[in-house]
C-alpha cells in the first residue's frame, strides 16, 4: 500500500538484530531464521470490516526479543507520522502535499497477546520492540491498513473527490476486534474463505519431467521451450494465476491492475493502470469457467460502475456530444475516461465495448438474472447508447453498411474507419443485448423505455458492419479499407491480434458468423496469425504469446496452439512465477499470468454462445444445435499428448452447467460426468467430432 513497508527483526542479543524477510500480504509461505518460523497470510475477502494481515512467529524455544518496524520509502518523510503505544504501532501519511489533496494512509501493527508490553522507538519510523520473555514461543502480530480513497464518491454528487473519512479509526477498530479472536480461529477463517474459491476448479496435468518438489526457480530455469516442456510447471502455473485473481481482485477491492496488486513502486511501470485495450480483459479471462466469477467479478463491475460510469458518461457528452458512457484506454481508480495524446493509444473508445462481453459471459455463464437487470443490462445499455449515436452508413463502399468513423485499431496504424475490431465488438455487443431482451423487464412492453433501446440495436445490427473481411491474401483484414492502401500486409508482427478478437476471446467471428465450423474463415484466421508470427518480433511480450496461442487452440490446431504455449511458458516468466513484460526483462505485468491460464482453457474447451435462435426479431448464425440435443460444446480441441492422461474438474459452461472430464495418452478425450445440467442441455463433442458423454 503506497509504498509502506512492514519489518519483523529478530535479536539473539542487545543491538543484534536478524533480518526475516517480510512476505507479502497474500503469502502463506513460511521464512525461516535460525529456529523461529515466520508464517503470514491474509483473512477476509476484501470486506473492510474483516480484511487484516496476520504475522505468526513460533520457536521451538523461547522466541528472542522481536522488533517490528512500520516505514514508507517511498514518499517525503516529513508528510508521515509513526506512533507507538504499549502494544501496538501506527504510521500514517500523505502520498503527496500538492494543495492538500494527497491520499490519506494509516497502518498499524498490533500485538494479539494484551499481556505483553512492548518498548517503542519512533526516530525512524514507527519501531516497537518486544522482549524476550522465559517460555514464551510464539506471538501473533495483526496488521490492518487503508486509505482514504473511496471509489463511490468519484460522482458529481461528491465533486469526484473520491475522498473519504480518515482511515485511522475505522483500521484500528477493525485491528482491535480481531485481537478478541484466538489465531487458529482467525488462521481457519482465512484458510475456508481460501479453499472456497480455490477449490472451485483442478486441473491435472502428468508430472514428465519431475517436477514435483522442486523449488519453483528450477522449475523455469531448466524448462524446455522445443521439447516437451513441463506439464507439470504449466498446472503450476494456472493453479497460480487462479490465486493471483482471487487474491487482487474480491468484493470491494479494486479489480487487479496491470501489477495486480504488487507493484513495488509508488509509480510502477505504465502507471500500474487499467489498459483496456487487451490487458484489463485478459485479467478476467479465467474468471467464470474456473468457478471465480461471483467471487472475484464484483470488484469490476463496481469499479467500472462507480469510476467508470460517472466520468464516461461526461466524456460521452463533451466530446462526442453523445448519449451513454464512453472510456478509452490508461484508465486509473480516479474517473479518467477521457482521451489522452497520440491517435494510435489514445483514440480507443472500444474499451467499455470490449468490456460488456466480460458482462455478458458472467451472465451466460453463472445464468444469475438478478445481478444481470440490476448491474450487468445497465452496463451494457449505456455502451450501446453511445455507440449508436456514433454509427455513421459507410459512404465509401455505399454498400449500405453502419460503420464507426473515425476509428484507431488497438496501437496500430492509421487514423481510418471501419476498423475491423470495433465491428466485431459492436456485433457481439448488440447480439448479446438482443439475446437477454426476455428477461429485461420492460424490452417487450410497447413505449417503454427499453422497447425502444432495443428496437434501436436491432436496427443497427440489421445493418452494421460485421468485421469480417477476408483480404487479396487470404487474410482477416484490420482495416476495411482495400488492400492497396497498404494497410494489411503480410509478415505484420505486431503485438495484438486486433482483427482478431471476434474469433478469441470474442465469438462475433468463431460463434456468430459461425466461424468456428466455417473452413473459409477458418483458413483466414490461419493466415493472419502465421502473418503476425510467434510473438517475439514486437514486443516479445507473454500477453501476445498466449493471445496467439489461445487463438491457434480456437482453430483446434493443437501444435501451433502448444508451441506458442511452451514458448510463453519458457521466455517470459521469472523464477517466482510472475509474467515479465520483455522476454525476462522487467517490468512485471499480470497479464500473461492470467492470459497463460486461458489459453490453457481455450486448449481445454470450446463453448460459444448460441444465437442460432430468434434473437430480437432476427435470426443470426452461432455455434447451433443438432436435432435437439442442445447447444454443442466442444471437449479438448487442442490437448496436446504430453499433457496424456489429464483431466479436469470443475469447468464451467454456459447455461450454468458444470463437466468433469479426463483424456487419453493422445489427448483425445474419453471421459465426461455432467455435474451440473446447463440450460437448454449440451452436445458434447470431442476434437474429432464424436459425441461424448
Amino acid at each position: 500500500m503506497v509504498g509502506l513497508h512492514l519489518g519483523i527483526f529478530l535479536t539473539a542479543g542487545i543491538g543484534t538484530f536478524t533480518r526475516v524477510e517480510a512476505k507479502s500480504l497474500w503469502s502463506s509461505t513460511p521464512a525461516a531464521a535460525d529456529d523461529v518460523i515466520q508464517q503470514s497470510y491474509a483473512v477476509g475477502n476484501g470486506r473492510l470490516g474483516d480484511q487484516i494481515c496476520v504475522y505468526q512467529l513460533e520457536s521451538n524455544s523461547t522466541l528472542p526479543a522481536v522488533g517490528i518496524a512500520l516505514e514508507n520509502t517511498l514518499v517525503d518523510s516529513s508528510l508521515q507520522n509513526a506512533t507507538c503505544s504499549k502494544n501496538s504501532i501506527g504510521f500514517a501519511g500523505l502520498t503527496a502535499a500538492v494543495d492538500t489533496t494527497g491520499m490519506k494512509y494509516y497502518a498499524t501493527a498490533k500485538l494479539a497477546d494484551t499481556n505483553v508490553t512492548a518498548t517503542c522507538t519512533n526516530s525512524t519510523g514507527a519501531w516497537m520492540t518486544v522482549p524476550s520473555v522465559g517460555g514464551k514461543r510464539s506471538l501473533s502480530i495483526l496488521v490492518g491498513a487503508d486509505t482514504n480513497y473511496v471509489k463511490q464518491y468519484g460522482n458529481a454528487a461528491n465533486n469526484f473527490s473520491f475522498r473519504g473519512n480518515d482511515p485511522t479509526e475505522s483500521v484500528d477498530a477493525l485491528v482491535s476486534d480481531a485481537t478478541s479472536k484466538p489465531e487458529n480461529d482467525i488462521r481457519q477463517a482465512a484458510v475456508a474463505d481460501y479453499q472456497s474459491l480455490a477449490s472451485t476448479f483442478s486441473l491435472s496435468l502428468p508430472d514428465i519431467a519431475g517436477s514435483a518438489g522442486l523449488e519453483t526457480s528450477e522449475i523455469v530455469s531448466r524448462y524446455n521451450i522445443n521439447g516437451t516442456g513441463d506439464p507439470y510447471f504449466e498446472s503450476l502455473l494456472f493453479d497460480y494465476a487462479r490465486h493471483l485473481s482471487f487474491t487482487s481482485s474480491r468484493d470491494n477491492s479494486l479489480p487487479s491492475n496491470l501489477q495486480g496488486r504488487w507493484s513495488t513502486d509508488l509509480y510502477g511501470a505504465w502507471s500500474a493502470d487499467y489498459h483496456a485495450n487487451i490487458n484489463l480483459q485478459m485479467n478476467y479471462w479465467i474468471a467464470d469457467q474456473t468457478g471465480l466469477g461471483e467471487g472475484v467479478l464484483a470488484a469490476l463491475w463496481d469499479y467500472m460502475q462507480e469510476t467508470w460510469v460517472p466520468r464516461g458518461m461526461e466524456t460521452a457528452q463533451l466530446l462526442y456530444g453523445a448519449p451513454g458512457w464512453v472510456t478509452h484506454d490508461e484508465l486509473n481508480i480516479f474517473g479518467s475516461t477521457a482521451m489522452k495524446y497520440d491517435a494510435s493509444w489514445a483514440n480507443y473508445p472500444a474499451s467499455a465495448a470490449w468490456m460488456m462481453q466480460q458482462v455478458y459471459d458472467h451472465y451466460s455463464y453463472s445464468q444469475n438474472t438478478s445481478w444481470f437487470i440490476d448491474q450487468g443490462y445497465p452496463l451494457m445499455k449505456g455502451v450501446a447508447q453511445f455507440w449508436l449515436s456514433q454509427l455513421q452508413p459507410d459512404a465509401y463502399f455505399n454498400d449500405s453498411t453502419f460503420v464507426v468513423n473515425p476509428c484507431n485499431s488497438p496501437e496500430h496504424g492509421p487514423t481510418t474507419f471501419a476498423c475491423t475490431h470495433y465491428q466485431q465488438l459492436l456485433s457481439q455487443l448488440f447480439t448479446s443485448i438482443l439475446s437477454t431482451s426476455s428477461i429485461i423487464p420492460y424490452a417487450n412492453v410497447s413505449g417503454s423505455d427499453d422497447a425502444a433501446f432495443f428496437a434501436n440495436v436491432s436496427g443497427a445490427l440489421a445493418h452494421l458492419d460485421t468485421g469480417i473481411h477476408i483480404g487479396s491474401w487470404g487474410e482477416i483484414k484490420e482495416w476495411k479499407v482495400p488492400d492497396s492502401f497498404g494497410y494489411d500486409f503480410e509478415n505484420d508482427t505486431h503485438r495484438h491480434l486486433s482483427q482478431l478478437v471476434g474469433w478469441y476471446p470474442g465469438f462475433s467471428v468463431s460463434g456468430i458468423a459461425s466461424g468456428y465450423t466455417n473452413s473459409t474463415i477458418q483458413n483466414a484466421v490461419a493466415t493472419s496469425l502465421w502473418s503476425r508470427g510467434p510473438g517475439i518480433v514486437d514486443s516479445n511480450a507473454g500477453w501476445e504469446k498466449v493471445w496467439r496461442a489461445a487463438c491457434w487452440a480456437r482453430l483446434n490446431e493443437t501444435d501451433e496452439a502448444d508451441y506458442e504455449l511452451r514458448l510463453a511458458a519458457g521466455s517470459n516468466f521469472a523464477p517466482n512465477g510472475f509474467s515479465m513484460y520483455s522476454g525476462h526483462n522487467t517490468p512485471f505485468q499480470i497479464d500473461a499470468n492470467f492470459g497463460l491460464a486461458a489459453a490453457m482453457l481455450s486448449m481445454l474447451v470450446v463453448d460459444l454462445p448460441d444465437f442460432s435462435s430468434s434473437v430480437g426479431g432476427q435470426v443470426t448464425g452461432g455455434n447451433g444445435r443438432a436435432n435437439g440435443q442442445g447447444r454443442t460444446v466442444v471437449l479438448g480441441p487442442a490437448i496436446p499428448a504430453r499433457w496424456g492422461g489429464g483431466s479436469v474438474k470443475g469447468l464451467r459452461v454456459r447455461g450454468g452447467g458444470i463437466i468433469d472430464f479426463g483424456w487419453d495418452e493422445s489427448g483425445l478425450v474419453n471421459s465426461v460426468t455432467v455435474v451440473r445440467e446447463a440450460v437448454g442441455g449440451l452436445r458434447l463433442m470431442d476434437r474429432i467430432g464424436n459425441v461424448i458423454g
